[in-house]
């Protein structure tokens, strides 16, 4: 017989945090800092307000296309196409577990959407995301 020997554990790493600063987006400064659910609110509420591939500073995944939807000519395309861009544009980090639930309200040439995400701290309620359509 052999010597017992054991396979090394596989390395598995850590949960990286969530904290990072407070940006108000009223005034564009900085106001100390969040974590858990809050940082994830901003992160969302940060990622759709940026155009992908606009900023070398963000990676590719970082943003949305929402720009290339603009006067889709139905309204079913267009808000199949807004589920798709918003979930693609959330969804790649690791904190978002599902994007769902997507509500449509247009007035004039005004859409709002609302949509729920299912996070690893909780969910979130996303109200109001509106779009010049």
């Amino acid at each position: 017989m052999g010597p017992d020997l054991q396979a090394p554990a596989l390395y598995q790493p850590a949960a990286l945090p969530s904290k990072t600063y407070a940006l108000d987006l009223m005034t564009g400064r900085v106001r100390g800092t969040v974590d858990g659910l809050e940082a994830i609110r901003q992160f969302i509420t940060k990622t759709l307000l940026t155009t992908r591939y606009a900023y070398l500073i963000y990676p590719d995944e970082y943003g949305t296309e929402r720009d290339e939807i603009i006067g889709s000519s139905s309204s079913a395309l267009m808000e199949a196409e807004i589920e798709r861009v918003v979930t693609e544009a959330l969804i790649y980090d690791e904190r978002i577990l599902a994007v769902r639930d997507f509500i449509y309200s247009k007035q004039d040439d005004q859409l709002t959407v609302i949509f729920t995400v299912d996070t690893v701290a909780g969910t979130i309620q996303i109200q109001g995301v509106d779009m010049n359509v």
